[in-house]
């Protein structure tokens, strides 16, 4: 099922399959730079009420002038996320993995598999690591307001 609410100035979307959140997307301008970011959680409040982690996403692509659209993919097991995931990527022009490195071994596993499936068709171009200054793969949280960095993903 996919929700939607229209504004003057954004349009807030997302989907969900059997009560969990695959995606929630925020879109400004079409023609503009698409931003997926990745992260490893399941996604909290409702269409119109953002979590503190989607906060930050927004703030963050905002300051650096990636206002066309961006989608936030929630790592949680639902069915045929891999696909879901894949989809969302094509659509996109960057993607941020933004996971960190506190991540079950089923959440990492997932992530390696989308990862080489990106290989496999592609996508892996425009993939990207979340990183904090020391090059560690961070979740955005983590970051405490500090700059966003980004690495390739090899």
């Amino acid at each position: 099922m996919v929700d939607q609410v229209q504004t003057r100035s954004v349009t807030v979307s997302k989907k969900a399959m059997n009560d969990v959140v695959c995606w929630k997307r925020w879109s400004w301008e079409e023609d503009l730079q698409r931003v997926l970011v990745v992260v490893n959680q399941r996604a909290t409040g409702s269409l119109l009420v953002d979590s503190p982690t989607d906060c930050l996403i927004r703030r963050e692509m905002a300051s650096r002038g990636m206002t066309g659209e961006v989608t936030a993919a929630y790592l949680a097991e639902y069915k045929d996320e891999s696909l879901e995931l894949l989809s969302l990527t094509r659509r996109a022009d960057f993607v941020v993995l933004a996971v960190g490195t506190k991540i079950s071994s089923a959440v990492d596993q997932r992530l390696k598999f989308y990862i080489q499936q990106c290989q496999g068709n592609g996508q892996s171009r425009k993939l990207y690591w979340l990183m904090n200054s020391g090059g560690k793969h961070v979740h955005p949280v983590e970051l405490d307001g500090l700059s966003w960095q980004f690495g390739p993903v090899d």
